[in-house]
């Protein structure tokens, strides 16, 4: 039932590794100025760092040759990236406080935060932003952010459930038992 339980898991952590990979990319092509924020590379860097993992943990569930050790570590590595990866979108975006409202204060944060506006040039000490006028396009995007560090946390309460039920596995018996000699 554990095992079962774990599969489970294993697949809802490949889909969110997925999804934090696909939305992290979908950020970082609306940067048209200068290289994407960290923030948006390192969630990308999470994503595929967390599907691979998924896929080696699935791997762990069928073959015996991948000790159980082995695989906690590379879980609680995954959900420390994504601990950390959803902590700094968290906080680059804090400056926004909300994605939809129309009025003015909260459209200027969506045009000056780094994650939303597509890189900024100085002009006379005036940015110009080519893509941080379209309003609806900012709270799209904004509200893509958002859901990138939602799926971040998930990921990373999902690791550390997963490798909870990995050490619980791995002691009842249903893990490796093999001894190599």
């Amino acid at each position: 039932m554990l095992k079962i339980a774990a599969f489970a898991v294993r697949g809802f952590l490949l889909l969110f590794g997925a999804v934090v990979l696909g939305v992290s990319i979908t950020v970082a092509k609306h940067q048209t100025i200068g290289s994407p924020p960290s923030e948006t590379s390192f969630g990308s860097f999470c994503g595929a760092f967390g599907i691979l993992v998924s896929l080696i943990g699935f791997g762990a569930l069928f073959v015996d040759k991948i000790p159980s050790i082995v695989m906690m570590a590379a879980d609680a590595l995954a959900s420390a990236f994504y601990i950390a990866a959803a902590i700094a979108l968290t906080v680059a975006l804090k400056s926004v406080p909300s994605c939809t409202d129309k009025d003015d204060f909260d459209k200027y944060q969506r045009f000056n935060n780094k994650l939303l506006n597509g890189g900024c040039q100085y002009v006379k000490d005036q940015p110009i932003c080519p893509n941080a006028y379209d309003d609806d396009q900012l709270s799209s995007l904004c509200q893509r952010v958002q859901a990138d560090y939602v799926f971040q946390y998930l990921g990373f309460i999902f690791g550390v459930a997963i490798i909870g039920m990995t050490f619980f596995l791995h002691r009842s018996g249903g893990g490796r038992t093999t001894a190599y000699v």
